[in-house]
């Protein structure tokens, strides 16, 4: 995604312009992975570096690409035996 793109995005929502869809959009370019409907970005932690003078900010962007589906996963059935020691207590 070019500048102009992210401009022309700006001019059609300038009443309020979303700072970050237009960063979730310029990343759905950027990878590639999807039709960047279900892309999701979200601010996870904030902090400052007092070493280096810098404000630190941790992203998650999640996407889902086109060719990919949820893994689900059965749980595996667990036949549990008694321990010899319960056996013996019982007796």
């Amino acid at each position: 995604m070019n500048m102009s793109e992210v401009a022309r995005y700006t001019e059609k929502n300038k009443k309020e312009p979303n700072y970050w869809m237009q960063v979730t959009v310029l990343l759905d370019k950027l990878f590639k992975l999807g039709s960047g409907k279900d892309s999701k970005l979200k601010r996870i932690a904030q902090g400052f570096d007092q070493k280096t003078g810098e404000h630190v900010i941790r992203l998650e962007y999640r996407v889902r690409a086109d060719n990919q589906n949820k893994i689900t996963r059965k749980p595996a059935k667990v036949k549990l035996k008694p321990d010899d020691d319960d056996e013996k207590k019982k007796s």
